[in-house]
């Protein structure tokens, strides 16, 4: 692929915040794994406005789909490259793991049922 000497950002000025690891990949792929598994879905229809751009809506069928386009986003904007995201995305998985097994634990005694 040749390099697109003419190509810009989405964004009008990029941030001077550290690359590595992707911040949004990480925070995105962190609750999104923890959302499903508090939800106990991924799948799930939900729309969402945009803080930069007016009348901008996004719609997703999914928590993941959500968390993957924000994650996405960055390299639009032209503030990472893909390896940020790509290591930003597994260690956001290890925080969601690590959250899941330490703090969101079920009381002992409680079984799976919602309704008590």
């Amino acid at each position: 692929m040749t390099p697109d000497a003419n190509w810009l950002p989405e964004v009008g000025n990029t941030t001077p915040d550290p690359a590595y690891p992707g911040a949004h990949a990480v925070i995105s792929a962190a609750a999104a794994e923890v959302l499903a598994a508090v939800l106990r879905r991924d799948q799930l229809d939900f729309t969402v406005t945009s803080e930069v751009l007016p009348d901008v809506t996004r719609t997703f069928s999914s928590i993941s789909a959500a968390a993957d386009e924000a994650t996405q986003s960055r390299i639009f904007a032209g503030v990472h490259f893909r390896n940020d995201l790509t290591t930003g995305h597994r260690l956001g998985l290890d925080v969601a793991d690590f959250v899941l097994d330490h703090f969101l634990t079920r009381r002992r005694g409680h079984d799976d049922d919602d309704s008590k």
